[in-house]
């Protein structure tokens, strides 16, 4: 039932202010964009306090960062987590969130979109987007003499939508959704007694008594959100770039399954580093056809059954299955293991342009132990029954979003921010002419040197339109303080919808090509940036409300030891003790001045059951792992009998729980490494879907400059974001290859907690 509001004139006179807008020119012609108005503060009342949305359609992320984050005219703002729901279902980490947030108070969660199946108490607005955009807006406002109505299924729609959306929680206002509903949006603006209506896209709709300002384009729109940014908060620290044709599946013409079973049969022995096959073969290879056509190339392994060996009594060793794709020409074009993956499984996918052909998939399969550092020794004893599936799709085009719909969250993210949104459906590298300058490659520029220089035009392209969108806060006199402030660029994209840049040469000893790099985004360095990126967008969901409600999860340190002092450094062996010498064991010394209570964790206790143990992982704030790294497992553990069973992989850490946000630091090869690949067979991105707020790591091979004191001092010393601290590396050390592969996944206004600083305000706007 609604609220009954005593003297609402009264009320809402005392809290009324005025918005001037002004008029803007283009290069062509002066262009009126609004008059001048006065809007009436609107009133809400209080509602849930967790919004939980469905990414069954990407206008939910609008509406729910409207009733996630918003500034009203007393000069108080507010802030709630925001998860996105996969048909009805939370993730578990998202669960292990909840069950800590919501047992704080009393607080319940609003479902927006489709029904979640949960035992935590719910209210439910349920429908299509238009629908919903209604419920909510009774739901949360009792009176608001403004709305802003974005359009619905037309061109550009949910471009200009997502641009837009920012305004709605900095004026404290509905958004409504026009979806040929006009007597629905007349009725709830009579409701909530609405005088005022911003207009989003090219659309017509007239409503008596109600004066529309008309936003229809990108300039537009981006000069009046930042008009309000100027009047609300005085400056802008905070940008986001997406691709919100990132919300689209690829277009699947046909699609071809097939699969069979086999077994292999191996005993093989590595001695002083040689392998040698005692019995049979741990390979087995196999043609798959690839016909014509642009086609996304799918192929899952899992071991079924394993045969009795003496290696199966030992409960540490778990038999790895691998795989290798190879195209006509026998260029690899994907690999994995099932350390990567999930025990005794793996997969691999591919885009193929009109590369039709015999390809060669390889199968390996090692059952046992292996170490040895300088010479390697070693058993496999194979005697095991396999299955692959293969999953062949002709597509329309090459669209092919590695991390779908995270533009979902841009408006929730931006908005907490107090910034804007850059969003572009031709930053993606596979949009308009990728088919051409593809065609006859079974894969991508990662392992394809001849895609290097469309790629690479593509990220020029993207930075255009940034320095575009900065001349924009130059005309409105805000781009100085921007630069001069922590200046925070979130890219929130995966490598296929805003590609890195790939520098030369090509590193020599493995299969990835190039240097892949997010430096052309920072124009020099003068800004921060961090890639917003994790498994799914359930999981960047709730990186970012960990991140806006870091100190809320955090609390207070209760006792000296506890996680938030806890600095776990961990050194691998192989040359990997040379960084815990020179740089490890000394700095652990030196922030002990801070507060820190470290630990140094190097060749008798860095393998991964001794560190689950101790929580070196789990139980700490800062993390800091020197030595050798791949991109889906790393091997602290060298010179014993085994590094299998030793090593941080992704099958055992997806599984992990931090018990609090840390922050995750390498100086290890190939750790930061997502192009091309399913994101959930990353590591770095595997420790922020476990629970950290931050990953910073090299995309390809680093070397043995790589080391962290500056980023690290810029974050303890300086009490720095993390972005603003990888800008401040990265302006004074410029050693390739280091300079060009460190890569920061998170949010860049993330600060985290350091004893000697405390908490930050997440790079909120300031709001008083």
């Amino acid at each position: 039932m609604r609220k009954i509001i005593a003297l609402p004139i009264i009320i809402l006179l005392i809290f009324s202010y005025v918005i001037h807008a002004e008029y803007l020119t283009s290069d062509k012609e002066d262009m009126p964009i609004a008059e001048t108005i006065s809007f009436f503060a609107s009133i809400r009342q209080s509602t849930e306090e967790v919004i939980v949305i469905s990414d069954n359609d990407p206008f939910f992320g609008i509406i729910g960062a409207s009733m996630a984050c918003w500034y009203d005219s007393s000069n108080v703002s507010g802030i709630k987590p925001l998860l996105v729901q996969n048909n009805g279902e939370l993730t578990d980490h998202q669960l292990v969130f909840l069950d800590h947030y919501l047992n704080m108070e009393d607080k319940k969660i609003l479902v927006l979109g489709k029904h979640l199946n949960t035992t935590y108490h719910t209210t439910e607005l349920l429908g299509s987007p238009s629908e919903v955009a209604i419920e909510a807006a009774r739901h949360t406002f009792v009176e608001s003499s403004t709305v802003m109505i974005i359009p619905y299924g037309t061109d550009d729609a949910y471009k200009l939508s997502l641009m837009a959306s920012p305004l709605a929680s900095y004026l404290n206002i509905p958004v409504l959704i026009y979806d040929e509903n006009k007597d629905e949006l007349q009725e709830i603006c009579n409701d909530l007694n609405v005088h005022n209506g911003y207009l989003i896209g090219d659309i017509s709709l007239d409503l008596p008594d109600i004066d529309i300002i008309k936003l229809e384009n990108e300039d537009e729109i981006q000069n009046v959100v930042l008009t309000t940014i100027n009047e609300k908060f005085g400056e802008i620290n905070y940008i986001t770039m997406t691709n919100p044709s990132d919300v689209i599946p690829p277009y699947v013409l046909s699609t071809n399954e097939t699969g069979f079973t086999d077994h292999i049969t191996n005993t093989k022995l590595t001695f002083l580093g040689r392998t040698i096959d005692i019995k049979g073969e741990g390979t087995k290879n196999y043609a798959i056809s690839v016909p014509h056509g642009i086609n996304r190339i799918q192929i899952h392994a899992n071991i079924t059954e394993s045969g009795s060996s003496f290696m199966d009594k030992i409960d540490s060793i778990v038999p790895i299955i691998s795989l290798y794709f190879y195209d006509k020409q026998d260029n690899i074009v994907a690999y994995s293991s099932s350390l990567g993956y999930d025990f005794e499984k793996t997969y691999i996918e591919t885009l193929a342009c009109n590369a039709s052909g015999n390809y060669r998939l390889e199968v390996n399969i090692y059952n046992g132990i292996k170490g040895g550092f300088f010479t390697q020794r070693g058993i496999s004893v194979v005697n095991t029954d396999f299955e692959i599936s293969t999953k062949i799709s002709e597509l329309e085009e090459p669209h092919m979003p590695l991390i779908p719909k995270l533009s979902m969250t841009s408006s929730y993210l931006t908005s907490a921010h107090g910034g804007i949104i850059i969003a572009d459906s031709n930053f993606g590298l596979t949009s308009n002419g990728y088919t051409i300058m593809a065609n006859g490659s079974g894969t991508g520029p990662w392992y394809n040197e001849k895609l290097h220089n469309f790629t690479n035009t593509k990220v020029n392209y993207t930075v255009e339109q940034l320095e575009e969108t900065l001349s924009l806060l130059g005309n409105q006199e805000m781009l100085q303080n921007y630069l001069d402030g922590p200046a925070w660029l979130a890219i929130l994209a995966d490598t296929n919808m805003i590609p890195m840049y790939y520098y030369g040469p090509s590193q020599g000893g493995i299969y990835e090509k190039g240097l892949p790099s997010d430096n052309p985004y920072s124009l020099d360095w003068n800004l921060s940036v961090g890639r917003t990126v994790s498994y799914d967008v359930q999981d960047v969901s709730l990186l970012i409300s960990r991140t806006l409600l870091y100190q809320d999860i955090c609390g207070e340190p209760a006792k000296q030891r506890d996680w938030h002092n806890r600095f776990s450094f961990i050194f691998g062996e192989g040359f990997g003790e040379t960084g815990g010498i020179f740089h490890q064991i000394p700095y652990s010394f030196e922030i002990r001045e801070y507060g820190f209570k470290p630990q140094v964790y190097g060749d008798l206790r860095n393998g991964r059951q001794i560190t689950n143990l101790l929580e070196t992982y789990t139980g700490s704030n800062y993390i800091e792992y020197l030595g050798h790294g791949d991109w889906f497992w790393y091997t602290p553990s060298l010179y014993g009998l085994d590094m299998y069973s030793k090593a941080i992989d992704v099958a055992h850490a997806k599984n992990w729980v931090y018990s609090k946000p840390s922050i995750f630091l390498t100086s290890a090869c190939l750790m930061g490494r997502i192009d091309g690949i399913p994101p959930n067979m990353n590591l770095g991105l595997t420790m922020l879907h476990a629970g950290c707020n931050c990953f910073v790591g090299a995309t390809r091979m680093t070397g043995s400059e790589a080391g962290l004191t500056t980023f690290e001092n810029h974050l303890i010393v300086d009490d720095l974001s993390v972005g603003e601290a990888l800008r401040g590396e990265k302006r004074v050390d410029r050693e390739p290859p280091t300079y060009y592969v460190r890569v920061l996944y998170g949010d860049p206004a993330f600060n985290p907690y350091e004893p000697n600083n405390g908490f930050s305000n997440q790079g909120r706007p300031d709001y008083n």
